[in-house]
């Protein structure tokens, strides 16, 4: 019975951690995208996802 209690109390935690990390990446999705149109709209450059992707590839293997 005990160790029924710690895999329910276990099992209950990684639901609720998942639940806020999906929270996360999606709040995070939708702020960015409203972030980046509001800066098209304004006529900032904003760069392609490309770019990003390229510069983050950069630094990525200029840290490692």
């Amino acid at each position: 019975m005990k160790i029924q209690r710690i895999v329910e109390k276990v099992s209950s935690f990684l639901a609720q951690l998942s639940i806020a990390l999906m929270k996360a990446v999606l709040t995070s999705a939708i702020l960015g995208m409203v972030l980046v149109t509001v800066m098209h709209y304004m006529g900032v450059p904003v760069p392609s996802a490309d770019d990003l992707l390229r510069g983050v590839s950069r630094l990525a293997h200029v840290l490692s």
